[in-house]
């Protein structure tokens, strides 16, 4: 048996710099990804050969924990 997901919690790369960066200034996609490969931000999850979706969730998640861990 399969379980289906919803997938609205699903975002593109262009989602995930703006909700890093802010809707005025997203970080760029090549700092998103030093951060992905330096184990700043969470890693996508692939859904085709060239797609990555992030879920929205864990990248919420991870600026509260850096919000939390500033003091």
């Amino acid at each position: 048996m399969h379980t289906v997901v919803a997938n609205s919690d699903l975002i593109n790369e262009a989602a995930v710099c703006r909700l890093i960066g802010g809707t005025e200034t997203p970080i760029h996609k090549a700092t998103l990804w030093r951060g992905i490969n330096a184990g700043r931000y969470p890693k996508p999850i692939k859904v085709g050969p060239s797609i990555n979706r992030w879920r929205a969730s864990e990248v919420l998640a991870m600026l509260d924990h850096m919000a939390q861990a500033r003091g």
